[in-house]
C-alpha cells in the first residue's frame, strides 16, 4: 500500500508541473499578443547599455526615418535648391583621403547636448540607410539647457553600421548630462587620427564635424530643426518624414544632398539609388562653411536661434 501511495503522489507532482509549464506559456502569449494588438509598445532595438540620457527607441521609429524613399529625399534637394538646406563643402585634393577596409570613410564626430548636431543626425541616418544598415541606433536629445533645448534625435554612441559601399566611424564625445561641476562628460575619446583630422580642418574644435572620405565636409547642421524642440521621439519622427512641413522637407533636402555626394564616393553604387540622383546633386556642394555654435567642452559660441546661411556656388 505505501508502494502504491508513493507512485500515485509522485504521478499528481508530474501532472502539476506539467500544467504548470502549459499554463507558463499561456500567459507568455498572452502577453505578446496583447502588446500587439491592445496598444502595447516594446523596443525596436535593445543595447548592451545606454549612456546617461540615452533611451531604446520605441517601435517603428527607426524604420519610419530609414524608410523614407532615396527619390524623395533627392527630389527634395532638386526642389529646396539650397534654399532651406544647403550641401557640405568641398575639401581640396591635398585633404586627407579616408578608408578603411577599401571603401569611403565617412567620420562623424558629435556630442549628445548639441542641439545642432541632434538636427544633423536625422539627415544622416536618412541618408545612410539608402547605403547600409545601423543596428542598436538608440535615442536621445539634446541638452535640456542650451539653445533649442531637449531637441529630439538618434545616438551614434554604441550603434554599428554594416554597408558594403561605405565605412562609417563615429564618435560621441560628451553626454547631454551636466555633472556637479556644470560640465557634460566625456562619453567618447579621439583616436590620435581622428584628432589630428579633426583639428587640421576646423581648428575651432566644432561639432558636429562630418568629413566625408576627405572628399567633403560639414562644419555644422545642414538645416534648422529647431521647430522639434522639445518633443517626443516618435512625434518628431512622425514630422520629420512627412515631407509636408518647412522642418521635414529641410531634412529630406539635406539628405538628399548628402546621397548626391556619398554616390560620387561609391563610384554609383548602389545603383538602385545612385541612378536616382540627378546631374545637378552628383557631388554638390556649398562654397563656404556654415555658422558654428558649438564647440566641444560644451560651450555655446556662435549666434544662438538662427537658422544656418552660407554663400552658395
Amino acid at each position: 500500500m505505501s508502494a502504491r501511495r508513493v507512485a500515485q503522489q509522485q504521478r499528481q507532482r508530474n501532472l502539476y508541473m506539467a500544467v504548470g509549464a502549459v499554463a507558463v506559456v499561456v500567459v507568455v502569449i498572452g502577453a505578446i499578443l496583447g502588446a500587439k494588438y491592445l496598444g502595447g509598445s516594446s523596443p525596436a532595438h535593445t543595447k548592451g547599455s545606454l549612456a546617461p540620457g540615452e533611451f531604446a527607441l520605441p517601435a517603428g521609429v527607426e524604420a519610419e526615418v530609414t524608410g523614407v524613399p532615396a527619390k524623395t529625399l533627392l527630389a527634395a534637394a532638386e526642389a529646396d535648391n539650397r534654399k532651406s538646406a544647403f550641401p557640405p563643402q568641398p575639401l581640396p585634393a591635398s585633404a586627407r583621403h579616408l578608408s578603411s577596409g577599401g571603401k569611403p570613410e565617412i567620420l562623424f564626430i558629435g556630442a549628445e547636448y548639441c542641439p545642432i548636431c541632434a538636427a544633423e543626425r536625422w539627415a544622416l541616418v536618412m541618408a545612410l540607410s539608402k547605403f547600409g544598415t545601423f543596428s542598436h541606433l538608440a535615442g536621445t536629445s539634446s541638452s535640456a539647457v542650451d539653445e533649442y533645448p531637449s531637441t529630439p534625435t538618434f545616438s551614434f554612441y554604441g550603434a554599428t553600421y554594416t554597408s558594403p559601399y561605405l565605412s562609417l566611424v563615429t564618435r560621441e564625445v560628451q553626454t547631454n548630462q551636466l555633472d556637479s561641476s556644470g560640465n557634460y562628460p566625456t562619453l567618447q575619446s579621439l583616436t590620435q587620427q581622428q584628432s589630428s583630422i579633426f583639428g587640421s580642418l576646423d581648428p575651432s574644435g566644432g561639432v558636429p564635424f562630418v568629413d566625408l572620405a576627405g572628399r567633403y565636409l560639414l562644419l555644422s547642421e545642414q538645416y534648422n530643426a529647431s521647430h522639434i524642440s522639445g518633443w517626443g521621439i516618435t512625434q518628431a519622427a512622425s514630422y520629420m518624414t512627412s515631407g509636408t512641413n518647412p522642418t521635414s522637407r529641410a531634412a529630406e533636402a539635406a539628405a538628399g544632398y548628402l546621397i548626391g555626394d556619398i554616390c560620387t564616393l561609391t563610384h554609383n553604387r548602389p545603383a538602385s539609388v545612385c541612378s536616382l540622383v540627378p546631374a545637378n546633386l552628383r557631388g554638390i556642394t556649398t562654397s563656404t562653411p556654415l555658422s558654428r555654435a558649438h564647440s566641444v567642452g560644451g560651450k555655446t559660441t556662435g549666434a544662438k536661434g538662427k537658422a544656418p546661411t552660407a554663400k552658395t556656388s
